[in-house]
Order: C-alpha cells, then structure tokens, then sequence
C-alpha cells in the first residue's frame, strides 16, 4: 500500500489543484476503495465555480467504482478485492428521519465530494453503509456512472409507472436518457422526449424514445398520437428545471396524471402553475437520492435492462480535469469520467 496518493483538491472558485497527500486512514465503520474511475456531472462544475455554499479545501468526486483494499475491523460482511460502487450520502443516523428508516431525508446528511472528501483520487475512504457490491455483468466504466442513474430509478419508483402508460419527458441530459429507459423497463407504452441538441437524437432513440420532438417546436406535442387519445401523458418528466419546462409539465399531463419534478436550472419557477395543478388533480414528486433502490438498480443494470457504458463519451487522466472544468462541459460527450487506473 503506498503513503501517498493523487488526489483532485478544491481549493476555492475556479482553483482545482492535482496533489500528492497521504491515503486516509480506514476506521472501524469504513473502507479504502481503490478507485478505478469517477465521474464529473453538472454539480461539480458548480462546486468548481463556487456556486455552492461549502468551504474549501476538500477532495470533489461523488461518483465513483473501484475495488476494496482494506476495511476496518468492524466490517465483516465487505472482503479485499470486491468490486464495489458508493452511495456517496452520508445520513446522520440520528435525525427523526434516520430514526425512521428514511435516511434520503436526513436533516444533516453529509455527501462524498460535496461537502467532504470524495472520489477524484487514487483512494478514497468511504463508510461501509455507503459500499455496493457489483457483479462481473457491471463493467467498470459503466459503475462510474452508475450512481446518477439511481436518483432518477428512485423518482420513477416514487412516482409510479403502470403497464402501457405515456410518458413524456424533458431534456437530452444524462437524467433523460436515465429516465428514458427506467420508464420502458418499467411497463411504459412509449416515451415521448422534447429535446433541445439535435446531437442528442439517435442517443434519446437508442435510449427507448419513440417520438422526439425538438424544443422550438414542443406545441407539436398535443398533435402527437399519445397525447390525443390519452388526453394527456400519464406520468410527464421535467429533467431541465427551467420555468418554461415546468408549465409545460403541467399543461401536458393528463387529469390524474403525474408529474417529476428534477431538473432545476431555474432557481424558481416564475408563474407556478399552481391553479392547474390543483383542477387537473395532479400529483407531483420531487426526488434527489434513493438509498432503498441501490441493489435493484444494480441488477437492473447487471441484466441489460438499463445501460449505461455507452453514455461515457470521455475518459480523462486526473491532469486533464481541470482544463476540462475551467472549458465547460461538452455537450458532445453524454458523461465524463476520469481514469484512476
């Protein structure tokens, strides 16, 4: 085991600095994960800009797959050499909401490469209750995004997808293309997706869209076969967040349909359709992480029902993230990750 380790430190807005520091010591309740990839997403180019309100210096990196190599003496159950994924929330374990076994809304739940050391390193040292087993079927690049996808699995789950129901969903993102194929695996009849990057076509197709329309043109929404028989979409997806996805939302479900909400590019929504939404008798969700649906989704993906390798379009060496973040995101490449191997 070496001393030391490369390790991606934030060190304030616009400041990511490559270091060598000392690999953390394991305690009783934790593992030290190898790390083979991580992922980057649109929260860490936010955390890079100082966008968010937690104090540097720490390691970012909320995404990531590696190996075990060593656990504390309290961990029975996890063995050098497995190969792993991590849930990078923290929950307290002694809020009312983890009391109640429903950690996901833990008042003062901490996160892996949010607001403490994460997985943009060679190590990284994670709490056992976070650790994942993976099977072989699950390859490596594809368990470097993994952990994005089960927030939308968990929504999804939250919200309900009955057999044959529409779907209608907004944005070309990582949590469309999630979202897209966790509704048809689930029973959904079709998928209709409003896009924005014509790029982003043959992804959303591959994906499971049947229909694809472009943002400029999303009243040719209502002209669509499911919309008019159905009268609505029984289950619409705002993966985009802006206060024009949001009205749209609610205008294209159905009465007694349902909605989620996810995406939040817009701070606030101007103009809520709040009135709508109570005549139509909608019900909304809201979901960010998902602890319960972890072993499901992995053998969702393990079963080819969900795939996730093809969405990685860029691999990195830790000595090109910085340029990437201080460029900004490509939108030709679906999901970055960077390689620790």
């Amino acid at each position: 085991m070496p001393e030391t380790m490369r390790a991606l430190v934030w060190e304030g807005p616009g400041v990511l600095q490559l270091r060598h520091i000392p690999v953390p010591e394991v305690k009783n309740d934790e593992v030290l994960v190898k790390v083979s990839y991580s992922g980057i997403c649109a929260t860490d180019q936010e955390i890079f800009q100082g966008k968010f309100p937690y104090r540097p210096p720490y390691i970012l990196g909320h995404e990531l797959t590696g190996t075990i190599v060593k656990t504390g003496h309290a961990q029975a159950a996890l063995r050098e050499g497995e190969r792993v994924v991590i849930d990078p929330a923290v929950p307290c374990e002694a809020c009312l909401s983890c009391q109640s076994g429903k950690p996901e809304f833990c008042l003062n739940y901490r996160e892996l490469g949010i607001n403490r050391n994460g997985g943009w390193a060679d190590y990284a040292v994670v709490p056992a209750r976070c650790v994942h087993r993976i099977p072989d079927t699950m390859s490596d690049l594809a368990a470097a995004v993994f952990e994005p996808m089960t927030c939308p699995f968990g929504a999804v789950e939250a919200a309900g997808v009955n057999a044959c129901d529409k779907v209608l969903v907004f944005g070309d993102g990582p949590a469309a293309l999630y979202f897209t194929q966790i509704a048809r695996m689930r029973g959904a009849a079709a998928v209709t997706v409003v896009y924005k990057l014509p790029e982003r076509v043959e992804w959303l197709k591959k994906a499971g869209a049947a229909v694809v329309i472009e943002s400029v043109n999303m009243e040719s929404v209502e002209q669509t076969d499911d919309y008019v028989r159905n009268q609505g979409f029984d289950l619409v997806i705002d993966a985009v967040g802006l206060s024009e996805t949001v009205q749209a939302a609610v205008r294209y479900a159905k009465i007694g349909g349902r909605m989620i909400f996810y995406g939040f590019k817009d701070s606030q929504t101007s103009a809520f359709p709040h009135r709508e939404i109570i005549l139509k008798n909608l019900t909304v969700y809201g979901r960010t992480n998902a602890p319960s649906v972890w072993p499901r989704a992995i053998e969702a993906v393990s079963r080819g029902y969900i795939e996730l390798e093809p969405l990685v379009g860029q691999v990195l060496k830790p000595e090109q993230v910085t340029a990437f973040l201080e460029e900004g995101q490509s939108s030709c490449a679906i999901k970055t990750v960077i390689d620790w191997r």
